[in-house]
């Protein structure tokens, strides 16, 4: 099983965001664009242990909707500067810097987005053959300019 912290969208934008995943599907039929929840991942993490206090990314960000396809991983681009300090605090990294969206390129038309609310969380994850499961647990609200 994999762990990783996440910065978790508000619904209105998971929303959002899962009818781009369903677009996705529909026409590529790659079942990776099904699973796992829309988020922005930070990087791994130990599950066992507890959400730290840390700052929140100046909000809101914007998310100019272009697709990016790096690393086996679709995503929407967000500048890396803006996830480095939460990055930092965390002890953690990863390759990509957006919202994931699943692991094929594929395209759809463009939607700009803003993201205006984000919690920090840890997202389990784990691979059956063919299955992925997945939950989201010890999530923390980030309020931006303080410290949460």
């Amino acid at each position: 099983m994999d762990s990783y912290y996440i910065l978790r969208l508000g619904k209105d934008l998971r929303t959002k965001v899962m009818k781009m995943r369903t677009q996705l599907f529909e026409k590529s039929g790659q079942s990776s664009f099904c699973c796992l929840e829309p988020c922005i991942i930070l990087g791994p993490c130990d599950p066992t242990s507890e959400i730290p206090y840390v700052p929140c990314p100046r909000l809101p960000i914007s998310v100019d909707g272009r697709l990016k396809y790096e690393h086996g991983q679709l995503f929407l681009p967000i500048e890396a500067e803006i996830l480095k300090p939460l990055r930092l605090a965390l002890a953690t990294d990863y390759p990509i810097s957006g919202i994931y969206l699943g692991t094929q390129q594929v395209s759809v038309p463009e939607e700009s987005f803003v993201i205006k609310s984000v919690s920090l969380a840890i997202l389990s994850v784990e691979r059956k053959q063919d299955l992925t499961l997945w939950n989201v647990f010890s999530e923390r609200h980030l309020d931006s300019d303080r410290e949460s």
